[in-house]
This record gives C-alpha cells, structure tokens and sequence, in this order.
C-alpha cells in the first residue's frame, strides 16, 4: 500500500542535461581519439613516400595521355590517384608493424616504435586503407584495382615475416623496382591510353632508381637493428662503405640509361627529366661519400641517411620537372 502511494518521481532537467552532456564528451572524445590515431598512422606511413607515390601514378597517367594527344578522364584519375594513396598507406603501416623490433633496436621516433600508436590500431589501420584502395581502384577501373591488388602483395612480401623480402638487398630491390613499376603502369591504365615509349623510359629508369639506390640507401646507419633482426643487406654483409660505393655507381649507370632513353625518344618532358635526374644523382654520389663525424662526436642519423634523403629529393625533382615541361609544351 505504501510502495502504491509513493509518487513515481521523473527525472530532473538539471539529470537529463548531465546524461546528454556526457554522451556528448563521449562520442567528442572518441571523434578525438579516432583522428590521432589516423594522423598516427599517416605519419608512420611516411607523408612523403606517400606523395611520392602518388606523384608517380600521377605522371605515368599524364605522360602517356600528353604522348597520345589524350586527354584523361579527371574523375577516373583522381579516384585513381586517391586508391594509390590508400593502398600506399596499407603497405607502409604494415612495414612499421613488421619493423618495430628493429625500429625500437634503431631508436626510431616514428609513432610505433615510439608507443604512440598501438600495434592494434596499426593492424586495423593496415586492413581498412587496404580495401578503401581496393574499392576507390575498382572505381577508376578494373585495371587499376588489379595494379593495386599486385602492389598490396607486394607490399606485403616485402614485409610479411614468412617472406620478408626486405631483409636481403636483392630482394628488397627486385619488390620495390617492381611497386614502382606498377605504380606506374596504374597510371597509364587510368588515363585510357597505352604505354608509350617515352613513359617506358621514364618508368623503367625511375623504377630501377627505386630497387638499386633507394632499397640500399635506406639501410644506411641501420646495420645494429638489422643484424640484430636477423637481415641480410648490404650494408650488413658488406659494410656501410661497399653500401654507399654501390648507390653511387647505380646513380651514375641510371643517368647515362635515361640520358640515353631521352636522345632516342627526343620528347621534351624526357629531356627535362634526364637534365634534372643528372644533377640530382651528382647529388646523391657525392652524397655517399662516408661522412665524417666531428672531434669527439659520433656520426649522426641525418649523416648516415644523406643519401636517401638526396635520393628522395631527386625524385620529387625529376617528377615535376617532367610534368613541369608537360605543363609548358
């Protein structure tokens, strides 16, 4: 009789406010954790091989349009570009995944090695731009997402440790020459046109730039976590010295193969090109000249990774050179 006497008593405005306030930082907090870990996560993936990436598709898309008197279909080429970038994201984060005992051996101060991204987060990162690529390629068009399928298996075999290709330099070269050259032939695919000779050239020469300076470069001044790993580079087998010797005759054999390839194609973008990638790859033998460290002052990271770093600078120059001379043709 009391229980049925007693008045049911609703909820205040003052309780009701406080619940929806709460779900609101809630879902805030959420919304704010959520873009840490996917700026984390670009930023494990390396911004500028991202874009680097891109900028190949981009300039294998448009030199074979220009070369073809074709003009490319733009939402084709930048739902193209975008699944490059995805798929480049994917197999980037799933490197660092595989890398973190070596990057941790290496006091590397990238977001995993650093504990700033979970390894979790990272895995999750890795499957979701996986099929976001897989799905923007099937929208540029079939051939694309069948590149991006390849790139993604290659990606993986390069990292995957029932495989890893990365812990020896041969096949750490031959993976990356043959992610560069889908790259590129991705590209043509999604301009509508066919691979000519004067993008032939480019890609092949750009692509063995990749597998013979950039794979050995970037091992440089990481010979105690890779031994420690367990791998097999060149800088390990050989030393830092035979390491740097090689990059830079690979630099000065690329130069004359697309100086070459320029003087038989004869096209103004391939002429850019091989003038700036001469230059650029001057840069990067004299960068591979063993650097000296100071009185009393070990060799630091940036002096070990001098010639990537020039190397990479190279690329971006050649690049957009090349679509520079397309622009003002």
């Amino acid at each position: 009789m009391t229980q049925a006497l007693t008045p049911r008593l609703s909820p205040s405005p003052t309780s009701s406010s406080a619940s929806a306030a709460g779900v609101f930082d809630l879902s805030s907090s959420a919304l704010v954790s959520a873009t840490r870990t996917v700026r984390l996560c670009l930023r494990e993936a390396r911004p500028l091989v991202q874009v680097m990436f891109v900028l190949r598709f981009v300039t294998g898309a448009l030199l074979t349009a220009s070369a073809a008197h074709h003009r490319p279909d733009a939402p084709h080429l930048l739902c193209g570009a975008a699944a490059w970038w995805a798929v480049t994201v994917s197999v980037y984060v799933f490197n660092g995944v595989s890398d973190l005992r070596e990057d941790r051996a290496n006091r590397s101060g990238r977001p995993l090695a650093s504990g700033r991204l979970s390894e979790e987060a990272a895995r999750r990162a890795v499957v979701a731009s996986a099929l976001a690529g897989l799905l923007l390629g099937c929208a540029a068009g079939w051939k694309v997402a069948e590149a991006a399928a390849v790139f993604l298996v290659l990606g993986y075999v390069y990292s995957a440790p029932w495989i890893a290709a990365k812990c020896r330099s041969w096949s750490a070269s031959a993976v990356t020459c043959a992610a560069a050259g889908t790259t590129y032939l991705a590209g043509v695919a999604s301009s509508g046109s066919t691979l000519n000779a004067e993008s032939a050239v480019f890609a092949v020469v750009l692509s063995l730039g990749v597998g013979l300076i950039a794979a050995v470069a970037k091992d440089l001044g990481s010979t105690r976590g890779d031994a420690l790993a367990g791998r097999r580079t060149l800088a390990v087998v050989r030393g830092e010295h035979s390491a740097r010797r090689f990059c830079a005759v690979a630099s000065g054999v690329l130069t004359l193969a697309l100086t070459a390839g320029a003087l038989w194609v004869h096209e103004v973008p391939l002429d850019a090109a091989a003038a700036v990638f001469a230059v650029g790859a001057l840069c990067v033998a004299g960068r591979c000249l063993p650097p000296r460290a100071g009185k009393g002052r070990p060799v630091t990271d940036r002096g070990h990774r001098a010639p990537y770093r020039s190397w990479m600078a190279t690329q971006y120059a050649v690049h957009l050179s090349a679509l520079a001379a397309l622009v003002l043709a």
